[in-house]
């Protein structure tokens, strides 16, 4: 069985209070026997050596004490006063050290990620925005923002500079914690402190990744003790120390809207900075020329991890001239899908936690006139119906009023489980196009939104007429990533009043301007007479 730590200012804290993480496998194939042997081992009725307890429990992992999270604080802000006087030169060092140990340690993170029960084909994925997002490239291009000279005018020299904003704490979300908190790694670029708590229940790969990999590259470039703290313990206790302490300037959240805009409502009447990650509803818009195989590829994207991501395509608006052959083509994808352990590398579906709200989202859209033409029954994993199973089958909806599609909770609301509405939208092109823009900008949320077609005009009409979300992508991979764009970021409940395309060293620091007068130097020669 292995152990995590915590860390804090440099070291490696070993509470003694520890909480057990199982093999997923073990959990869906044997829940009853896996609940018995995490509680014997809680109630010390089971030896931690026991063939049993290692057969089905991963790893052991710390708890925070009482005053573990202020020492943190404590200690980054510490750490802060020396680090900001990194020069960028050296910060930039430690980013390109963080990124070779990601490369060399993926297999094992990857390993680790299955365990939490991430399918592989969902790990990779997000190990490829990890990677994309902390590119030499991408790095390279974030320093050149960070500092510059913006020009000369008579006497004067002109910069633009981002200034650290000092200790950042960063909750990441209960999904996919590891993935998303690595964007918490650009706070480090503009010479902030960090403070990480990832989620109590699932918090093993995030600890893996934070101190093998990111704390490895601080170590190594002799970043001050305190840079890095990694913390476990009761979330809204947590929070409230952030709130109330002197030392901590950003808080960046991950979770549901509603309950992060509320968190960051807190924040900024605290006098902090909120950075804000919050739900996505991701709409993809299918033209009437779009490439048939590309397009419905990428919308086979939308059940990885059973749509339980932020920032896979959750409706999809498609027009009515390709309609009949886009769903049908969808849907021959569709049920290729394979229902299986984590474990299995041709399964991209998650065991799904909100499965109540799958039926009734499903019913709301039933009741409002769409109709279920595949799936939505509850499976185990060997893909059998069963009232018990952990698994929805992907279940598609189809939709032929767009007006009344827009009052149906899956398109008004987050859709956090595997159900996806294709809505025909129909009229003449231009009432098409006028109808797609509206909904788009008019809908709530704003992360991603993916547009497919070829038609040159209507290209420039939609890359010009679409604001709302923090990326579009056109004939791209929705899930994609690419270089120098930030992985994360959205409008509205998406990312809050301030939510845009979120670049973490942005937000993590402000923007300061120098002006530099040129002083002449004057020859000081003297003769004798």
């Amino acid at each position: 069985m292995k152990k995590f730590t915590l860390l804090l200012n440099g070291k490696d804290l070993d509470t003694g209070t520890y909480d057990y993480f199982p093999y997923t496998d073990k959990k869906i194939g044997d829940f009853e026997k896996t609940f018995r042997i995490l509680t014997q081992l809680k109630m010390g009725k089971l030896s931690e050596d026991s063939v049993e307890a290692n057969e089905f429990i991963y790893a052991k992992y710390c708890i925070g004490k009482d005053d573990t999270n202020k020492s943190a604080i404590e200690s980054a802000y510490k750490a802060y006063k020396k680090f900001r006087k990194f020069p960028l030169s050296s910060r930039k060092k430690i980013f390109l050290d963080m990124y070779k140990l990601l490369l060399e340690k993926k297999e094992e993170f990857i390993k680790i990620l299955i365990t939490e029960g991430h399918p592989r084909k969902l790990a990779e994925w997000e190990f490829e925005g990890m990677q994309i997002g902390s590119s030499p490239e991408t790095i390279d291009y974030y320093c050149k923002q960070i500092q510059k000279e913006i020009g000369r005018h008579d006497n004067e020299i002109l910069y633009l500079t981002r200034r650290p904003d000092g200790v950042i704490c960063a909750s990441p979300p209960g999904n996919a914690s590891a993935s998303n908190s690595y964007n918490a790694i650009l706070a480090f670029l503009v010479g902030n402190a960090l403070v990480i708590k990832p989620p109590l229940r699932d918090p093993v790969s995030t600890i893996f990744l934070w101190k093998e990999v990111v704390n490895e590259a601080l170590v190594s470039n002799n970043a001050p003790p305190g840079t890095l703290n990694i913390i476990l313990g009761n979330s809204k206790t947590i929070m409230d120390e952030w709130l109330d302490s002197q030392y901590v300037n950003d808080i960046i959240f991950f979770g549901d809207s509603k309950k992060g805009l509320e968190i960051g409502a807190k924040i900024f009447q605290s006098g902090k900075k909120p950075i804000l990650e919050l739900s996505g509803n991701d709409l993809f818009l299918v033209w009437k020329d779009a490439d048939i195989e590309k397009s419905t590829d990428s919308l086979l994207d939308s059940f990885l991890g059973s749509k339980q991501i932020c920032m896979v395509p959750k409706v999809a608006l498609i027009h009515q001239s390709i309609y009949e052959k886009f769903s049908h083509r969808f849907l021959e994808k569709v049920k290729g899908l394979k229902i299986s352990l984590p474990s299995d590398p041709d399964t991209i579906l998650s065991p799904v936690v909100k499965i109540k709200e799958f039926f009734d989202f499903l019913n709301d859209s039933l009741e409002n006139g769409a109709k279920l033409i595949y799936g939505g029954e509850r499976v185990n994993h060997f893909d059998l119906e069963d009232k018990r199973g952990v698994f929805i089958r992907p279940a598609i909806l189809e939709i032929n009023d767009c007006d009344k599609a827009l009052e149906m909770r899956c398109v008004k609301e987050e859709i956090f489980f595997p159900l996806l509405p294709l809505i025909r939208v129909s009229g003449q092109d231009e009432d098409i196009f006028e109808k797609i823009e509206n909904t788009v900008n008019a809908h709530g949320y704003g992360l991603r939104v993916s547009l497919w077609i070829s038609s040159a005009k209507y290209l420039r009409k939609f890359a010009k007429q679409l604001d709302n979300c923090g990326l579009l992508r056109i004939n791209s991979r929705h899930v994609g990533f690419s270089f120098y764009l930030s992985t994360h970021g959205g409008t509205k409940k998406s990312g809050g009043p301030f939510g845009e395309m979120n670049y973490f060293w942005q937000k993590t620091s402000h923007l300061q301007g120098v002006c530099r007068t040129r002083i002449k130097t004057v020859s000081n020669k003297t003769g004798r007479n």
